[in-house]
């Protein structure tokens, strides 16, 4: 399951991942972030990962197929989780030129959110 975390700023785009990540869930993420990478200022993203009990191969391929598409249209990218795999995101983000990523545990969430708005 998918959810939104809120945020003020509208270049920044929160979500909680939890349960079995469907491919229906990451497209509709994905087209929002389609939408909002049309305005001019680059976003931001945080991404909360706990309890992730599957994540279908379909998913993941839509998962980087947005990834590949839209890699200038972000600036920023904190992940928080305690779960291994979301190190190799952070370690992959912060490979693309002009974006700043970050790994934070779950106890760091305020902080991961402090940051991402920095």
């Amino acid at each position: 399951m998918i959810t939104p975390v809120k945020f003020q700023s509208a270049n920044i785009i929160g979500f909680r991942m939890a349960g079995t990540i469907t491919e229906d869930e990451i497209k509709s993420w994905a087209t929002l972030l389609d939408q909002k990478s049309e305005a001019p200022q680059k976003l931001r993203v945080y991404v909360e990962a706990e309890d992730i009990d599957d994540i279908s191969l379909d998913a993941l391929m839509a998962d980087l197929k947005f990834d590949l598409t839209h890699l200038g249209d972000f600036e920023k990218a904190a992940f928080v989780s305690d779960e291994t795999w979301t190190k190799l995101s952070t370690f992959a983000a912060g490979l693309v030129p002009n974006i700043k990523a970050k790994q934070f545990s779950l106890d760091e969430k305020e902080a991961a959110k402090e940051w991402i708005e920095s």
